[in-house]
């Protein structure tokens, strides 16, 4: 099995040796020989199983990926220790019931070979015949014990004639009883009661405060629905999480803080540790100071302002204080990690986080400080304003956002805009049944792309007049099958090109669909790599509450994106800050990753499994290029139509039409804009044309 990874392929090659090995063995044990071979010498009448077994555990790591992508179906290092302990039992057995002093056996490759005879021999002489014979039955009721619990043959374990259920690596718990089955809570008593004091190991080494349980699944999200077969396969996503924790070190950490704040007279106490992917949180819970008679808990400000001598303590750098956490009674120390975990998508796809979200529109974040999946419903935010450096992962996002979209949709219930001036990044999805036209590299195209998206809004708004309904929800409800609206996202990788181009028509474009476009189905998520105030200007913030900022230079772009310092101190490669309209304060999470095979496997199995469309050759490739050019030449050609009829008494369209060389249709646009602009006065009465209002004088700067 080909992989893009370097372990995986080292496992794999491994694999393919030792089944080979296996083979050659096996092969070898069934030809006729005058004397034993090898394998039959050193474990004689098992040698056949022996060959099967070192086949067996060859092709396990051959397809190790396999086991990580079905539910259920895992491999685990403890599936070996049981089959070596069931092997040698086999082979103790084999020769312990040829009795004692049965070494010439061996030479005929009989009984257990060596391997059985030095295992018979060690028991008989320590514990005599008949223990050795039960310790070789407990040994192999081990072996298969663990080959049943962390292999597919788990599928042997009868757990329905069990009284109770034992849960096992890699098998889920049995969900919690509902509501109707727990016991009643005792009322509280009316009296306060003191609370216990806590031990001074607890004081030491605090337990992490309790979260609420989660509800039953099936009340916490709807049922669980089939995936589509119109749909690709998860399949397709190789990248797993690769989140790994260090407690020790977390431990040695929380000592320092705490006492690093102790050397400048402020208690405190380390009461919550999140290890996430790419940083450590330490839920720090403020002390008291007695001053005379009374008892003052230390200011929060004074262990924010001790930042810098936590970094130099910790020999972290940067350091993040987060006062308060949101929905904890403590502060929280963000330090980074030595190494960043990769967050992979296929793992935030898979999870609950993401599953709950009833919405074709549904995107994946990342995780936050703790690992907990972060994922959002892009109609409920409904736009998103991606901005960080270079390098600091808003191509990654923007591509992991692409993905989700495609893995969860057809063609028929959402459409694509993609605009990447860039011309690096997106191009590689052309050909997918879901974008509107190619992906859009000319900054002129982009504003004519905005332009065709605001008629589509009026004339979705329009439909919904004459259905009488609010948003594309009902409508979709009410309407056939046949007629039904698709969702629109319009995806800009980089805001800077256009702005710079003409940011009065840009921003203008903009501001209208974030404030209008969310009831017709239509979503902006715009990235920029420059956030300063002439690219996300007030207008484009206010209209785009749902903001993602990665790393930055300064502080300064820092409140451009987010209001507020502290996306200068972030660590780039995906870690970000997210602010959403429904929470005051930032969450702090890790982006998804979504590698380059990945990407190609997933556009290769649109292109592949598209559905047929006859493509009228009449039409232009963008469905916005006529509205485009005429956008573009009609101030330009307004200024000629005046200057075209400029000294003369009277125009008509016709006139107008012989003068320019154009078609009637325009002819007559450009007299209604002439008219509009005051060059031209009203139809005259009882003759043609319109009085002509320019003379020399007029100052065409």
């Amino acid at each position: 099995m080909a992989s893009s990874h370097p372990e995986h392929k080292q496992r794999e090659l491994l694999g393919l040796v030792i089944f080979a090995i296996g083979a050659l063995a096996l092969t070898d044990s069934l030809q006729s020989h005058s004397g034993p071979d090898v394998l039959r010498f050193l474990a004689g009448q098992g040698a056949i199983p022996v060959a099967l077994s070192v086949m067996a555990m060859g092709l396990v790591l051959v397809f190790h990926r396999l086991g990580t992508r079905l539910p259920g179906f895992r491999w685990y290092p403890e599936a070996i220790l049981g089959l070596q302990l069931l092997l040698s039992a086999l082979l103790g057995g084999l020769h312990l019931r040829l009795g004692p002093e049965a070494y010439g056996y061996i030479r005929l490759g009989k009984g257990g070979g060596l391997v059985g005879w030095a295992l018979a021999e060690l028991l008989l002489e320590t514990v005599g015949d008949l223990s050795a014979w039960l310790i070789l039955l407990l040994v192999a009721g081990a072996g298969m014990a663990l080959l049943i619990f962390y292999t597919p043959l788990r599928l042997l374990d009868l757990a329905l004639l069990l009284p109770y259920r034992i849960v096992f690596p890699g098998r889920t718990e049995t969900p919690p009883p509902s509501p109707r089955q727990r016991p009643a809570v005792p009322p509280a008593p009316s009296s306060p009661q003191p609370s216990p004091q806590p031990s001074p190991s607890a004081r030491r080494y605090p337990r992490r405060p309790r979260r609420p349980a989660p509800e039953p699944e099936s009340v916490s999200r709807p049922p669980r629905r089939r995936r589509s077969q119109r749909l690709p396969p998860l399949g397709l996503l190789d990248t797993t999480d690769q989140i790994g924790s260090d407690k020790a070190q977390a431990q040695i950490q929380a000592r320092i803080i705490e006492g690093t704040l102790a050397s400048f007279g402020i208690p405190a106490e380390v009461v919550d540790i999140n290890v996430g992917p790419a940083i450590t949180q330490f839920g720090v819970q403020p002390g008291t100071i007695q001053r005379g008679d009374q008892l003052r808990r230390v200011r929060v400000s004074k262990i924010v302002s001790l930042a810098d001598d936590l970094a130099l303590a910790l020999s972290a750098s940067p350091i993040r204080i987060e006062a308060p956490v949101p929905g904890r009674p403590y502060l929280g120390i963000e330090i980074p990690n030595t190494n960043i975990s990769l967050v992979g998508l296929r793992g935030v796809l898979m999870s609950k986080a993401f599953r709950n979200i009833d919405s074709p529109l549904a995107i994946p974040m990342g995780r936050d400080v703790s690992g907990a999946p972060v994922a959002l419903d892009l109609h409920k935010l409904p736009h998103l304003l991606i901005a960080g450096a270079t390098g600091s992962g808003k191509s990654v996002m923007i591509n992991a956002i692409i993905c989700a979209l495609l893995l969860n949709n057809t063609s028929d219930t959402f459409r694509l805009i993609l605009v990447d001036p860039k011309r690096v990044e997106l191009p590689g999805y052309n050909g997918i049944p879901h974008l509107v036209a190619p992906v859009v590299i000319d900054v002129e195209h982009a504003d004519g792309a905005l332009s065709w998206l605001l008629i589509e809004m009026d004339e979705r708004y329009r439909r919904f007049s004459q259905a009488e309904v609010r948003n594309i929800e009902r409508y979709n409800e009410k309407v056939k099958v046949s007629e039904k609206l698709p969702y629109f996202v319009m995806i800009i990788d980089e805001l800077a090109d256009l702005m710079m181009r003409s940011p009065e028509s840009i921003e203008a474009k903009l501001v209208r669909l974030a404030q209008m476009a969310r009831a017709t189905g239509i979503h902006l998520i715009i990235a920029t790599q420059r956030p300063s105030v002439d690219v996300v200007t007030g207008l484009i913030k206010a209209n785009f509450p749902a903001r993602l900022a990665f790393a930055v230079t300064s502080q300064i772009d820092s409140r451009v994106i987010i209001d507020e310092p502290g996306a200068e101190k972030l660590l780039g490669r995906g870690d970000g800050l997210l602010m959403t309209a429904d929470s005051a304060k930032l969450r702090r999470i890790q982006g998804c990753f979504v590698s380059d095979t990945e990407i190609e496997a997933l556009v290769k199995w649109w292109r592949e499994n598209a559905p047929a469309t006859e493509q009228d050759p009449t039409q232009p490739t963008y469905p916005w290029t006529q509205l485009m050019i005429d956008e573009a030449s009609a101030d330009d050609m307004l200024l000629k139509a005046a200057e075209t009829i400029r000294g003369r008494q009277s125009i008509s369209a016709s006139a107008l039409q012989r003068l320019m060389r154009i078609g009637y249709t325009r002819a007559a646009k450009l007299m209604e804009k002439l008219q509009e602009e005051g060059y031209i006065g009203p139809e005259l009465d009882g003759r043609s044309g319109h009085e002509v209002w320019v003379d020399d004088e007029i100052d065409w700067e």
